[in-house]
């Protein structure tokens, strides 16, 4: 009914939250006027952590499909956007772990679920985290108490682990991406020797 992509929220086994956005999904030979709004809602996906490649399991050509959203990942320069490849719909698989994916000539999923059962899924949220946090770091920052609005902005561009109040201001444990962490340099502090 419309091609706006739905964002929620996910809280990940390791305490993270995280914003997880569902872009519509892809149709072979989209009629041309659909294209150019197919692609804008796509634009999110430049802006991601990670990308949730999700594909039919099921379907008659996985690779196929693969294929497909990979080239059109590329035309809107997302391509360099770390990849999680998930196999939904395994229930209508005969076999579905991931050495009969490797059988039929079918790259290996990253995870296998079923969004019908739910099997799979909690192992899917697992390695989310996982993915994560491999792309983010720890850092210690110290916010003077005349600058509220990067204190907040901790809070929402990445994970605090813990948040302490001093004279001088608030010093936070926080876990981010590379990007904020270039954001928030000048606030970084050494952390203490164990």
């Amino acid at each position: 009914a419309t091609l706006d992509p739905t964002t929620r929220r996910l809280n990940l086994p390791g305490g993270e939250t995280v914003l997880v956005t569902d872009t519509v999904g892809f149709v072979r030979k989209l009629p041309h006027h659909l294209v150019k709004a197919f692609t804008t809602t796509l634009d999110v996906v430049r802006d991601a952590n990670l990308l949730l490649h999700v594909v039919d399991a099921s379907g008659p050509d996985p690779e196929g499909s693969i294929a497909a959203v990979r080239e059109v990942l590329a035309e809107i320069g997302a391509d360099t956007v770390p990849e999680l490849l998930v196999y939904n719909k395994t229930d209508l698989l005969d076999s579905p772990d991931h050495n009969s994916f490797r059988s039929n000539g079918s790259r290996p999923p990253d995870a296998s679920v079923s969004a019908h059962t739910g099997e799979g899924i909690e192992d899917l949220v697992a390695i989310i985290g996982q993915r994560i946090r491999a792309t983010t770091q720890v850092v210690e920052l110290m916010i003077p108490w005349e600058a509220g609005d990067i204190a907040a902005s901790v809070f929402r561009r990445g994970q605090v682990l813990s948040n302490v109040s001093t004279e001088e201001g608030q010093r936070f444990r926080a876990r981010l991406t590379p990007e904020a962490i270039g954001d928030l340099n000048p606030y970084i502090v050494p952390t203490a020797s164990a």
